[in-house]
């Protein structure tokens, strides 16, 4: 597995973070581990999302969808 070092962490973040992983009864290296994890499945800004959604609708109407209808054209 993959290891990262990060260097010129300010004393307060650390502090921070101690006390975080203090808090939920972890370690700092699980801690990391978690928010990074958290992090990496945030959509990064301006790419596309990951999967689509969909939902459908009643709409009220009966009859079939009929493209010529509701194009009003001979599917050009």
């Amino acid at each position: 597995m993959p290891a990262l070092h990060i260097r010129d962490v300010p004393d307060e973040t650390v502090a921070a973070i101690k006390r975080r992983a203090a808090r939920h009864g972890v370690s700092v290296q699980q801690e990391l581990r978690a928010a990074l994890a958290r992090l990496a499945e945030e959509p990064v800004e301006g790419s596309r999302p990951h999967s689509l959604q969909l939902m459908t609708v009643e709409t009220g109407r009966a009859e079939p969808f009929d493209r010529a209808t509701f194009y009003d054209d001979d599917e050009r």
